[in-house]
């Protein structure tokens, strides 16, 4: 039983990855591409399925003729003959329109099965208003009179208790909980403080329901598993763009438990491999790395529920070009974000999210360009953004909606003429539309599918950082990063996933799977040096690899079914990503 436990955490751990992709669509390109690397998020035991009740088809009489059905709170007493033959008292959950379905039962036989079928519907009805702790049932009584008396229990929260944590403290798990001793165990209420808690990678939190010290009441267990809240992490991939080389390395520390209040800052710093390797003599040019980039985040949850980011980026990129090129572009990047987490929409989790960002850079080679400006540009826009999630019995499913608004000329760097010069027909005025969603689905037998998409909409010009770019691992997979960007687009990928295969309870297991991922963007108007439109399509295989929370890789090779531009190579493309973690 514990090997196939720890198999199920694996697999879920092994996907866990993907459906973090979408969660950044609120972040921008250039900070998405070297942020700190998170811990590997926790995968929740994934319980047995639960066995359905046996069904009684008991055909018992215990009343010759039914008169009337009585529902009761406990301790509560109701008249003997109702009004219509059904009443229920203090109980506001079953109204007319409810127990109307049950006047049919009147002046029949009452058999044992008929019983237990309308005990099930009021637990029903009950689980289906998000109070799933409820107990209905009929108490010893004398129903010579053919009136029968069905008691509704609906329990109360007793006390939360916080279980198994070692490196957080009680005080923290508890607060995070939203409920209130002896009111009804909501739950969205569950549900929104499971993902309050599980929001932090350094633990996994489930809700156990124990009896309660006091009549009708229940308590809610926090079964909690930690671990010290600090990761160091090394890695490798290729998935710079060719000008400033596909080989990087980063290196990059987190801590999810500042000052013991549960916030959690990283930082990490990617670089090109000519880091280590050096680089040629070219006449004019310093001997130094093409790419060297600096990402930070924080994040910090708020006394009551919600929580704010900061993050940011700074990037200098030395492209070896002749000295006619000489210059260093440079980039950087700070953001803030407010998340709003709203009252759940029945089994739906949904927050909103408002943010600003100042970006600042003088080129466009992080998105695959050649120039370095005389002059910056300054970026002031303002975000919104809204997310809905939900987890069911056949996977996860997520949405987002996000606007982004510029007004424009807040400063002497963002102003008409330094947006044209870096891209024709730039403004710092504008606003663009970007939809988001991403559903992944488990088959039988261990296959699963997953498919995200992206569309953008602008009736702007936009900046390369603002671009909707494709190619590469986060959009079509198989060609280089920003092989081609546009101002509106849209983006499907999608896996076929087969059979993990899961060795042992060693904590080793390897996820493979197959795609097919396309793309299309355009521009709003015709620009130098750049294609007007860019479609590609492209199949391939791939796989993820992990070793406990130590090693984590993830590969993929895909073959172009499509040019990126007319003439333009389709020759396959292989990628790798490789972080050890402490």
């Amino acid at each position: 039983m514990v090997a196939s436990s720890r198999s199920l955490r694996l697999l879920c751990a092994l996907v866990a990855p993907v459906s973090m992709l979408v969660a950044t669509a609120a972040h921008a390109q250039s900070y998405r591409d070297v942020n700190p690397v998170p811990p590997p998020a926790p995968a929740r035991p994934v319980a047995p399925p639960v066995p359905p009740e046996p069904v009684s088809d008991s055909q018992q009489v215990a009343i010759e003729a039914l008169r009337g059905l009585i529902f009761e709170a406990p301790g509560t007493q109701a008249e003997e003959r109702p009004k219509g033959g059904i009443v229920a008292k203090d109980l506001p959950l079953l109204d007319d329109a409810f127990l109307a379905g049950f006047v049919a039962d009147l002046g029949k036989p009452l058999t044992l099965g008929r019983l237990a079928e309308i005990r099930k519907s009021v637990v029903q009805r009950y689980r289906d208003a998000g109070l799933p702790l409820v107990d209905v049932y009929a108490p010893e009584q004398d129903v010579t009179d053919g009136v029968v008396r069905i008691v509704v229990a609906n329990y109360r929260l007793g006390a939360v208790v916080p279980r198994g944590n070692r490196y957080f403290s009680s005080d923290l798990l508890m607060r995070e909980m939203p409920l209130t001793k002896g009111d009804p165990i909501r739950e969205a209420d569950v549900s929104s403080g499971l993902a309050l808690l599980n929001a932090n990678p350094y633990r996994t939190v489930d809700v156990v329901y124990a009896p309660g010290t006091e009549e009708n009441t229940t308590d809610v267990v926090l079964q909690t598993q930690d671990r010290f809240p600090l990761r160091v992490t090394a890695g490798y991939d290729n998935a710079g763009v060719p000008q400033l080389g596909r080989d990087r390395f980063f290196a990059g520390i987190d801590y999810g438990n500042l000052f013991g209040l549960d916030q959690q800052i990283a930082y990490q710093v990617t670089v090109s491999n000519d880091f280590f390797s050096g680089n040629p003599d070219i006449e004019g040019r310093e001997n130094r790395p093409r790419f060297v980039a600096h990402a930070m985040s924080y994040s910090a949850p708020l006394p009551w529920l919600d929580r704010i980011e900061l993050f940011g980026v700074y990037a200098q990129s030395t492209p070896r070009l002749p000295d006619s090129y000489g210059q260093t572009g440079i980039s950087a990047q700070l953001s803030f974000r407010y998340d709003w987490r709203l009252a759940p929409l029945g089994t739906w989790q949904q927050q909103v999210q408002f943010g600003y960002d100042f970006k600042r850079s003088n080129n466009d080679l992080e998105f695959g360009g050649f120039q370095v400006f005389n002059s910056n540009t300054h970026i002031h826009q303002f975000v919104v953004n809204y997310e809905i999630s939900r987890t069911d019995a056949r996977g996860q499913g997520r949405a987002n909606a996000m606007v982004v608004l510029s007004p424009g000329r807040l400063d002497g760097d963002n102003q008409d003429a330094a947006f044209d010069a870096a891209r024709h027909g730039a403004t710092p005025r504008y606003a663009y539309l970007q939809l988001s969603g991403q559903r992944d689905v488990t088959f039988g037998a261990g296959f699963s599918v997953s498919a995200r998409g992206t569309l953008q909409w602008t009736p702007d010009t936009l900046l390369p950082s603002e671009e909707l770019g494709l190619g590469g691992d986060s959009s079509v997979r198989g060609y280089e990063p920003y092989v081609v960007q546009g101002d509106r687009g849209w983006n499907v990928q999608t896996e076929l996933r087969v059979p993990a295969w899961i060795f042992g309870s060693s904590g080793i297991g390897l996820q493979p799977f197959v795609f097919v991922d396309a793309g299309h963007v355009w521009s709003r108007i015709d620009q130098p040096a750049e294609p007007t439109n860019g479609s590609l399509v492209s199949v391939g295989a791939g796989f993820r690899f992990q070793a406990g929370r130590y090693v984590n890789v993830r590969g993929t090779y895909g073959f172009p079914l499509r040019a990126p531009v007319p003439n333009g190579s389709k020759a396959p493309l292989g990628m790798i990503f490789v972080v050890l973690g402490s």
